[in-house]
């Protein structure tokens, strides 16, 4: 029997009872304010678990001080002796902080005094701390609130069994971390659209929902943003009532995972200013939902994230990667971004396939490119000795493109490979050197062991970077087949020239770059679409026509392209036409065809008499 005219009196576990000071019962009659047995490993242990399940997770209220049965014997080794008070032989009780955000706040027998006077003699406790008690009701006999923050969680742990009331009892305070259950219904959205009409300023369209659980408008619903069906559902009223917003503050609700944020994008597309300060975010990983938002102004002090990075400009660098618009990063202007940035609303200029730094440089390059390459394919290439520096020097890289077949003997480019001087596979300065092409004769003895060719000059994309009296440099991309190789492919190229002036008043080359790999696939949809790759044939002689042969059946354009041909070419006006049209009145081509039969001895003399 106990002492002191106690008594046994069997408790319902969720009924919460007054523990008297001055007495001491057995360990028979021991009470556990736990909610109930769980044997085996608690799997609910899991803080993200907690936080995206409608789960009313309890935690013992000691946690490692937690009484065990029978784990006291008094002097003389008796078993169930009263336990010596705090103090008194057993370590003092340590508050160990829970993985949520939320602290359920226990006073047993509470419900014998009035709310103020419980509230008033905490907070004089926890004195110059203040907390806010959220949704505060008896259970039984029992007061019940919560607390959202583990410092004044801690504080309120360390008040139990310090406070003696008026009638002589200390105040029991039992602190256990779980999260208010929530459920959606009508009279919750109700309620939240309520709250949030009055934080929305029409004027700036932006919505302030910082700490929108302590809303007093809210104060007897648990309406945590952190909670994914909370937010899921405060995102939907957004979008239904105010679609326009552009700037939200989500500031100090808990957020932790923020996977399900992303629907922002598509729900609110104008939304720019986002603010998530003072929340548990633990990486900038975890903003990867929000990256197709247009945000120009984002704010995350507070968050854990940021104790990650040593150095503030990789912070603000990583930020930027992820939200490249952004103008201002936790309340501070950031200076331009330094990269390549078109507004929306510009509309880029049409794409061109040759760029001319200098538009006079037009018929000079035309010229020299159409004189080179009628040329180069030609069966010989040594007339190209005339076309390069005395002391000029060349070089070819050529390599695979990483979707090619090399066992497919048309995508094979043995006939480059052996002599390609790529410098990221060739280290060595010698090797570099013996790949190198000095002087003319070498340059060009080189390229007329490359393989024959038919360039697709209709196909060239050109650019002229520099045209000054002192140099000129050409770049040019195209492509050309193979001739004497069997399945005659076509190859992708690029090409360098950096061009000067040579003694006898023209131009010549001093530095030739080539790069050859296989086409893509949409260059063989397009190469030689002109019909540069069809064999020339001469024009046949005629008899040289009187002036009134040539024009009557000519309009404006082709008496221009007539004209500029006879200048260009020497010949006269018969031939002239001739050409143009087995070339289907196309310049450039009639042009090629001239200057490769010219070089190759096809073109009669009579076809040059006026």
């Amino acid at each position: 029997m106990p002492k002191n005219g106690g008594r046994i009196r069997n408790f319902k576990n969720s009924e919460h009872f007054e523990h008297d000071d001055r007495m001491h019962t057995s360990g028979t009659r021991r009470v556990s304010f736990k909610p109930g047995t769980n044997k085996g490993k608690n799997k609910w242990n899991n803080a993200k678990l907690l936080l995206d399940d409608d789960i009313d997770m309890t935690g013992s209220a000691g946690g490692p001080h937690a009484h065990r049965k029978g784990a006291y014997r008094g002097r003389g080794g008796r078993l169930n002796s009263p336990a010596p008070r705090i103090g008194h032989g057993i370590n003092k009780k340590k508050f160990v902080p829970g993985p949520l955000p939320w602290y359920q706040i226990i006073i047993p027998y509470g419900a014998k005094h009035e709310k103020d006077v419980i509230l008033r003699t905490l907070l004089s406790f926890i004195s110059p701390d203040i907390f806010v008690p959220h949704y505060y009701k008896i259970n039984g006999n029992a007061a019940v609130f919560y607390v959202d923050d583990v410092k004044l969680a801690e504080k309120l742990f360390q008040a139990d069994r310090k406070i003696t009331m008026s009638d002589g009892f200390k105040l029991m305070v039992i602190v256990r971390n779980t999260v208010p259950s929530v459920t959606v219904d009508a009279e919750l959205k109700e309620k939240m659209k309520l709250a949030m009409a009055k934080r929305y300023n029409a004027a700036t369209k932006a919505l302030d929902l910082t700490k929108f659980h302590a809303d007093p408008d809210l104060a007897d619903v648990f309406c945590a943003l952190f909670r994914p069906v909370v937010m899921l559902e405060a995102i939907n009223i957004i979008a239904e009532n105010i679609p326009d917003l552009e700037a939200l503050n989500l500031n100090d609700n808990k957020l932790h995972g923020i996977e399900h944020l992303k629907i922002l994008p598509n729900k609110l597309k104008s939304l720019k200013i986002l603010y998530m300060g003072d929340n548990r975010i633990p990486f900038l990983g975890s903003l990867e939902p929000l990256k197709a938002l247009p945000l120009v102004e984002l704010y995350l002090k507070g968050n854990p994230l940021l104790n990650r990075f040593s150095d503030h400009e990789i912070y603000v660098s990583d930020v930027r990667k992820k939200f490249p618009k952004l103008t201002k990063l936790d309340g501070v202007d950031l200076p331009p971004a330094i990269g390549f940035d078109v507004l929306e609303d510009v509309t880029l200029p049409p794409r061109q396939q040759s760029f001319l730094v200098d538009p006079a440089g037009q018929d000079l390059v035309r010229e020299f490119l159409t004189q080179y390459f009628a040329i180069y394919d030609a069966e010989s290439r040594q007339p190209l000795l005339e076309a390069y520096h005395e002391h000029a020097t060349m070089s070819m890289a050529a390599s695979y493109l990483t979707n090619d077949s090399r066992n497919a003997a048309t995508q094979r480019l043995n006939a480059y490979i052996t002599n390609s001087r790529n410098i990221t596979r060739i280290t060595e300065r010698e090797a570099r050197r013996r790949y190198l092409r000095t002087g003319r004769l070498q340059v060009v003895s080189f390229l007329s062991d490359l393989p024959k060719t038919t360039h697709d000059l209709m196909g060239f994309a050109v650019d002229l970077l520099i045209y000054t009296p002192a140099m000129i440099v050409l770049t040019m991309n195209g492509v050309f087949k193979e001739t004497t190789t069997n399945g005659n492919p076509i190859r992708s190229f690029h090409r360098t020239f950096v061009i000067v002036p040579n003694a006898g008043g023209g131009f010549c080359i001093i530095n030739d770059m080539l790069f050859i790999t296989n086409t893509t696939k949409e260059q063989d949809e397009k190469a030689f679409v002109s019909g540069v790759a069809v064999e020339p044939t001469p024009p046949t002689p005629a008899p040289t026509p009187t002036p009134a042969m040539v024009q009557p059946s000519q309009d404006e354009t082709q008496k221009m392209m007539l004209t500029m041909l006879s200048q260009q070419t020497g010949m006269n006006d018969h031939w002239s036409v001739n050409c143009l049209e087995q070339t289907g009145w196309d310049f450039q081509r009639a042009l090629f065809v001239f200057n490769q039969l010219n070089t190759e001895g096809k073109i009669p003399p009579e076809a040059f008499v006026k």
